[in-house]
């Protein structure tokens, strides 16, 4: 597939030439590519759906995109007055951001964005609503609440009367940085006048926050119906949607379908590394090592993010290859290296990989900390419980576990977390309460977690 490259500089890490700006991927959990086209249908989310079938669609056109990027940038070459021009050539770089992980094409989208709005502000929303995206998806997420909130909009009345789209923004990025109430709060308002598959999916988030998780897999399926419906979509915005329903799929322990919806996510989009991560992070809970080192090796190859590339070194280590294993965990370290120059992105990745295998566990508590500065979410949290636990710092443990748990997120990686944790502090009962719980949620949910898990059960039970 062609790969825009937008530096110049290589790095060789191994047997391998990687282009820096492959490695930093477009990792905002929601927004994965549902904002360029948005399929209406007014019933209300809880209640059935009928939708039409599936539309037809033809292969996915790798080349697409980048001639849409050539076009218009020769527009805009061309008028230097164009704002309209330039806000639509800023979602054409958000969009190959989804397709291949280059976090430069959303600093790109950023400057059109802001170029465009600086030509004609007042009632740019599409160019607002690209910068705002382009903001979140470099993790920039006060940054981009600010730039679709009432205080730095220009008077255009009511607040009732805030387009839906721009609500649907805030409701994604208050979900990233854990303001729960506040996306509830948007969501509500926006799906009165808006119940297209982003708000659905939206709603289907909200909900497995919230510890609902079958309710969030019904409204996933009424999402990635609307979208399959849409013979508009482009591919890979369509393969997020199938790739999410996989997801939720995966954490409730449903392995056999889930692999089946990721695997229609990349017959979609064949190239899409977020689904060949979630199908590597799929078969190492299950111990199908060579399987990891197949989907593992396919999503490296596009973006070679540090779960995927921890993923390969686990994969390695379970097969008796200790070199290999320290190879791709050496890696995981000079992206990390490479990663500090594009800002926060692969903070939280960082620090998971670093107190699961019990390295830099320094450096992981600062990462841990620092994220919770701007975001907190459950997971935020529970990443600084876990490295606390791995720390030996007991109480700041205990009380981010409990944050990470107060919204009943049924996560089992949560709660095999909780469980260490507990079993740490020296509260046995706690912990066999919390392994048990991730056990029956999800047996697949962590490469060895689930087996350590079993083991120190029956150790607690044999006394």
């Amino acid at each position: 597939m062609p790969v825009h490259k937008s530096s110049s500089q290589f790095t060789t890490l191994g047997h391998r030439s990687v282009n820096p700006a492959w490695l930093f991927a477009c990792l905002a959990a929601i927004g994965g590519g549902i904002w360029s086209v948005v399929v209406s249908f007014r019933a209300h989310p809880s209640a059935p759906v009928r939708l039409p079938p599936a539309a037809s669609r033809g292969p996915y056109d790798p080349a697409q995109t980048p001639n849409a990027i050539a076009a218009f940038s020769r527009r805009v070459r061309d008028d230097k007055r164009d704002w309209l021009i330039r806000s639509l050539l800023a979602g054409y770089y958000l969009q190959r951001c989804r397709e291949t992980g280059d976090i430069g094409d959303a600093v790109r989208a950023e400057q059109m964005a802001r170029q465009s709005l600086a030509l004609f502000s007042r009632a740019n929303d599409g160019a607002r609503d690209q910068l705002a995206m382009s903001l979140l998806t470099q993790h920039r997420f006060p940054e981009a609440l600010r730039t679709v909130t009432p205080a730095t909009l220009p008077r255009i009345g009511a607040t009732s009367n805030v387009r839906p789209q721009t609500r649907l923004l805030r409701a994604e990025i208050s979900l990233e940085m854990g303001d729960y109430d506040a996306a509830d709060r948007e969501l509500l308002q926006a799906r009165e006048r808006e119940n297209g598959p982003n708000a659905v999916a939206l709603w289907a988030r909200l909900l497995e926050i919230n510890g609902k998780p079958e309710q969030a897999l019904e409204q996933m399926g009424h999402a990635q119906a609307a979208a399959d419906a849409n013979s508009g979509m482009p591919a890979p915005n369509l393969a997020w949607f199938h790739m999410r329903v996989g997801n939720i799929l995966a954490d409730l322990g449903r392995a056999d379908e889930a692999e089946r919806s990721f695997k229609e996510a990349l017959a979609i989009f064949p190239n899409d590394y977020r689904t060949l991560t979630s199908l590597a992070r799929l078969e190492a809970g299950r111990g199908n090592w060579r399987a990891v080192l197949d989907w593992g090796n396919r999503s490296a190859a596009i973006v070679p993010t540090p779960e995927v590339v921890a993923l390969l070194g686990d994969a390695y280590s379970a097969l008796g290859t200790p070199k290999k294993a320290e190879e791709q965990y050496a890696l995981v370290e000079t992206i990390a290296k490479l990663a500090k120059a594009q800002g926060a992105v692969y903070d939280r990745q960082r620090a998971l990989f670093c107190a699961d295998h019990g390295r830099n566990l320094d450096e992981a508590l600062v990462l841990a900390r620092r994220e919770l500065q701007v975001r907190h979410d459950v997971y935020a949290y529970d990443t600084l419980a876990w490295v606390c636990t791995k720390k030996g710092l007991k109480t700041e443990a205990e009380a981010a576990t409990a944050k990470s748990l107060s919204r009943g997120t049924q996560d089992a990686r949560l709660f095999y977390h909780a469980g260490m944790s507990a079993l740490a502090a020296g509260n046995p009962p706690l912990a066999r309460e919390y392994l048990t719980r991730a056990l029956r949620l999800n047996p697949y949910f962590l490469p060895f977690a689930p087996d350590n898990a079993r083991a120190l059960l029956a150790k607690m039970a044999s006394k």
